[in-house]
């Protein structure tokens, strides 16, 4: 069932999770990436005799059509002229209350003539400092907004069965985030929900042969708008999510709360088609500069007290997510990311030793996060201990996609 778990939840998210069935320590065998620093071994990285690996390969052959975005900026405005005054919004806006989502919406305000719709999405695990932050935004826009709360009793069990059963409380806010913003756009009859993703994010898993399900939405992105490949797409995925949740929530009638509240999507003939996109994939994109942008004309933005690259300031969690995944995989859960940021030049290897540093917090840090987390999902301390003790002990036969 462990495999089946894993295989499931890696089709369902952004490649995940794997268990390849080997056992055995990491294979560190073949050494480090000497460009990105990403580790034989882990991830699927493959290091060749010249000492780099198969993501830097990816990256060498594919990287000039990735980051010149001038020849697609056109096709953004294209899209959202294809349907003019079919609804009452245009666009739907995610609104998470970092930079990149606030740089998103200005642009899309100040950019684009259409009628869009902010949303946000709380997990049940933003900070004060995120909702601060998406107030302050909302009131100096002007723009229309709203907060979407999931069904608290099916989040909380997606929450308890990702943990519990996959290690990662993560993939149930992520699954739960993409399928919501589906789900709103085609019942309100949206065609497009943008997002924030930066290249970092959307290129963590770029090698030959990945399976990531996210590079597959950034494929048909660069292709255009075409409803019936995303109409085939969402019933697949809408299929594999029942998979994943057969196999790790014995409760039938619980599986079909959580999959009506995320998966339940109207994709008849007569509903429009929502195309999930990538606003960076048609934009440039420089972290400092978006930030410059958004203090310089007053856009309710504030920086967090604690402003470091691939910071996330927004989650309640993200120091206990961080440590179940090192002690998982051996990796930090930001190495992908940095990795990133050093094959395109955003990075030295000593700023990206330090991301990575960064991201191992104290045991203070951590113990409040597992506070927080075990009383949200209403868990015993014995439960997070005994799924600690299982990864520790399981370290080396899971990989990521």
């Amino acid at each position: 069932m462990g495999a089946a778990v894993d295989q499931l939840a890696r089709q369902a998210l952004s490649g995940r999770l794997r268990h390849d069935g080997r056992g055995g320590a990491l294979d560190r065998r073949n050494g480090v990436c000497r460009r990105c620093g990403l580790p034989s071994g882990t991830g699927r990285v493959r290091v060749d005799p010249s000492g780099v690996c198969n993501y830097c390969r990816y990256w060498e052959r594919h990287s000039a059509g990735i980051l010149d975005v001038e020849p697609r900026r056109a096709s953004l405005e294209e899209r959202f002229q294809r349907f003019p005054g079919r609804q009452h919004h245009d666009v739907l806006v995610g609104l998470s209350g970092g930079k990149d989502s606030t740089y998103v919406l200005h642009r899309m305000l100040s950019d684009h003539s259409v009628r869009l719709l902010a949303v946000t999405y709380d997990n049940g695990f933003l900070t004060p400092y995120a909702h601060d932050n998406v107030d302050a935004i909302v009131k100096a826009s002007g723009v229309e907004h709203r907060l979407h709360r999931p069904n608290w009793e099916a989040l909380r069990a997606f929450y308890r069965a990702t943990l519990l059963r996959l290690g990662d409380p993560c993939i149930a806010c992520a699954i739960g985030g993409y399928a919501l913003a589906i789900k709103a756009c085609a019942e309100h009859g949206v065609p497009f929900f943008v997002h924030g993703r930066s290249p970092m994010q959307m290129f963590r898993a770029a090698y030959r042969g990945s399976r990531d399900p996210g590079l597959v939405t950034v494929r048909r992105n660069l292709r255009g708008y075409n409803p019936q490949v995303l109409r085939w797409s969402y019933r697949a995925l809408g299929l594999k999510f029942r998979a994943l949740l057969r196999a790790i929530e014995p409760d039938r009638s619980m599986r079909r709360r959580i999959f009506e509240e995320f998966f339940d999507v109207p994709l008849s003939r007569q509903h429009v088609v929502p195309e999930f996109l990538a606003y960076f994939l048609f934009e440039p994109y420089d972290e400092e500069a978006i930030k410059s942008f958004l203090e310089a004309q007053d856009t309710g933005y504030r920086r967090p007290a604690l402003d470091v690259p691939l910071g996330h300031a927004d989650c309640l969690i993200h120091d206990v997510c961080s440590y179940l995944y090192r002690l998982r995989y051996g990796v930090s859960k930001v190495s992908y990311e940095v990795a990133t940021m050093r094959r395109s030049g955003r990075l030295s290897a000593e700023e990206a030793e330090e991301i990575v540093k960064r991201d191992k917090p104290s045991e203070e840090l951590v113990e409040e996060s597992v506070g927080t987390l075990l009383d949200a999902l209403d868990l015993p301390r014995a439960a997070f201990d005994e799924l600690t003790s299982r990864l520790a002990r399981d370290r080396g036969a899971h990989r990521l996609a």
